[in-house]
This record gives structure tokens, sequence and C-alpha cells, in this order.
């Protein structure tokens, strides 16, 4: 029998793009590699409280979310999914998708192949988490996830990463051990502000100890790690690693499909469509693989495009923000034309996915200065940065 529609990968997208389905009736399928849903979100550190960001965008979903415990969320989750009768199959690892609409066919790992006229990717990128790259990064002593930080005491653990993920864990197992920080910059540039006032208070209060500019260049098998730091090497005796430094795309798996990437950056994302089609019609990428990591937004993607498949031109859940952010411009485009403008006069934007491109335009601030305008003021404190979409400006570098 032929599906209609087949949703690879259970996380939040996925799982907002079978209820989608399910409320309209399509003949679909949910594919779980796993033996639950979510499972990016399962192996969230026991208790962490998820946010439901952007605050300014609505969330589309037929099912609930908002800020909460790992626990409440994945709880209302599976309520909701039982509730709706979500057409989901567990333990089923896709390793092939050939063919173009209407006709796909999926290999399971199980020797098993399925027919569908159309594919959404919501495979996410957690199951492929970045590794050290050094010797001894797959020792026993070294792990890349943090279910419960409550069952280790009296250790010594080395958290590397200097993301909201490793600060989180880094906060809790310092409260019954003693954690050492590795951090390649020399701040913590990429952490959310309250996440960020945590790791400071612990540094400066000593809870926590941290290298700054330091890189990993070896793990021993007796759980120490090789530092190299500013000043020469050095060697920290631990318990264990908890190595938290992000996660690459899939991309040996997704371009099997066909799909193909602007760049051979192993973190460059594939160029989709407006309704989020790849290059291989009826092929789709949602989620955190098409640009959108946050919970809130891969949901509302997974609700649009079963709206896009059932051949609904409905309209991103941000572009009424964004219509309203270029409303006081000069150039009289709508949202779509004023992407691309702004993305062909920066060149840094030049090779940014579209959808990455539109996150950062709905965190921006647009300026539109007059003649004689200060921008910025020399010395000013600042952490963000400005670029010139149209126009110049004159930079005072000597009084």
């Amino acid at each position: 029998m032929k599906h209609e529609l087949i949703i690879v990968g259970a996380g939040p997208a996925g799982l907002s793009a079978a209820a989608r389905a399910q409320k309209l009736a399509l003949n679909y399928l949910l594919l779980e590699s796993g033996a639950k849903p979510a499972n990016t979100i399962q192996r969230y550190q026991k208790g962490k409280h998820v946010m439901a960001e952007p605050a300014v965008v609505p969330l589309r979903s037929d099912l609930g979310f908002a800020a909460g415990t790992r626990e409440a969320i994945l709880g209302g989750w599976q309520s909701g999914l039982d509730g709706l009768g979500v057409n989901i199959r567990y333990n089923a690892e896709v390793t092939a998708i050939t063919g173009a609409a209407p006709d796909f066919e999926l290999q399971l790992s199980n020797g098993e192949t399925l027919q569908s006229e159309a594919v959404v990717l919501a495979i996410g990128l957690q199951g492929n988490p970045r590794k050290i790259g050094v010797d001894g990064e797959n020792d026993a002593s070294v792990q890349y996830t943090l279910d419960d930080p409550d069952e280790y005491s009296n250790e010594t653990i080395v958290v590397i990463g200097a993301g909201d993920a490793a600060i989180e864990n880094a906060v809790a197992l310092a409260r019954n051990n003693a954690v050492v920080v590795v951090n390649r910059r020399d701040e913590f540039a990429r952490a959310k502000e309250g996440n960020l006032t945590l790791i400071t208070r612990a540094i400066e209060d000593g809870s926590i100890s941290c290298f700054f500019n330091t890189g990993v260049s070896s793990i021993e098998p007796s759980a120490a790690i090789n530092l190299t730091t500013e000043t020469g090497e050095t060697r920290v005796e631990c318990n264990r690693v908890i190595a938290r430094i992000g996660a690459i795309p899939p991309r040996r798996f997704v371009e099997s499909t066909g799909i193909s990437f602007p760049s051979d950056d192993p973190t460059t994302l594939p160029e989709l469509s407006g309704h989020y089609e790849s290059n291989v019609p009826g092929l789709y990428v949602i989620g955190a693989l098409g640009g959108y990591p946050l919970i809130k937004q891969a949901m509302n993607q997974g609700f649009e495009v079963v709206e896009f498949i059932k051949g609904n031109d409905i309209l991103p859940a941000d572009h009424g923000i964004l219509e309203d952010k270029f409303r006081h411009l000069p150039y009289g485009k709508n949202v779509d034309e004023t992407l691309a403008l702004i993305r062909s006069s920066i060149p840094i934007f030049e090779n940014v996915n579209g959808l990455v491109l539109r996150e950062l335009v709905l965190a921006s601030e647009l300026l539109t200065p007059k003649r004689g305008d200060v921008i910025f003021h020399k010395n000013d404190y600042t952490n963000s940065f400005m670029s010139i979409v149209d126009g110049e400006v004159q930079v005072e570098i000597d009084d």
C-alpha cells in the first residue's frame, strides 16, 4: 500500500507534522528509529526547564507546547498523540530513501520497503553529537549526553563546551561534584542570558573551575584529559569527561536521498524552498536539519509542511511579524523580496540557509538612520554586530 505521506523522525517537527496529517485525514505514517517519541528531549537533563522561544512567534500545531520541565512536555505530547490516534511506528529505522514524487521508496533496517507519494525528513541533529576529535574521544570515560546529574557525586568531572547544554550540565553537576569547564573561547558568547549569569557566578565563587582559550589535545584511558592552554600543556585528572559541543547534520544519509548542499562545510544545511521542499521534488526537510532548532518553530514547520503538501498555500507563522518589521523600510517590497535583498546585499549571508536567515532577521533590529545620525559611539560596549543593507556610514578612527 502506498502512503500519501511518510514522516521520518518523531521529534517536535515530526510529531507536529503527523498530528496535522491526522487532522487532515491523510494516509500517512510516522517512523521513529527509537522506542519513544522526541528522542532528543528524552535525552535532556532530568528536570530541565524547556523554554518556548521565540515568544513573539505564535504556536501553530495540533499538539500543545508551553514552557515547562522535560517531563511535563513529554507527558503532554504523549497524551496528545494518544488522544489524536497518531499513526506512529517505533524502532523503525530508515536506511535509504530513493525516488521522487510521487514514487518514493523507503528501506527500513528490518528489510521492509515502504512506498509514499511524499516524504518529510524531520530527523534533527542530536542523534549525531559532535565528537571531540582527539585520541580517546570514544573512551568509556567520555560521554556526549547527560540524563540525570544527580547520578554522580564526589567525582571530578570535566565538561567541554560553552553553549547552554554544557553550562546547564556543569552547574547541575557542581552541586555534588568538582567540575572543570573547558571553553575554547574567552567568553560564553553562545549562552542565553540566564545561563551566562549562572556560569559566570559559579566561576567567580569558585564552585566551578574554567579553562578559557583552551583546547583538548587527548584523553587518557585512565580518565585524565590533556589540555592546550594559553600558557602551555596541562593535565587534569578526572573521573569522566562530558562533551557538549553541538551536533553535526547526518549529511551522508541526507545526500544519499539526492538532497544537495550549497557547500562542502560539514555544518552546512540544505537549501530549501519557502515550502520546506528540497531540490528533490516531494522530499521536504523540517526542524533542526532545515535550520530551525527551536522547538516551537520546528512544530510550526511540521504543521505548515503538511498544509503545503495538502495543497494549502498558507503563510509561515512568522510572516506577519516580519511584515511588521519591514513595514518602515523604504523599498516597498514584500517579505520574501526583502529577505532576498538582505541576503544579496550582505556578503556573509550569501550562503546562509534561507530558514536560518529568517530566524536571524526575526531576532534583529532594523535601523533606518537619517544623514548625520550616530549609529555607534566609540568605546561603547556591545555583543552585537551590524551590517549595512543599503547606503554607507562614516567611521571615525582617530579624534
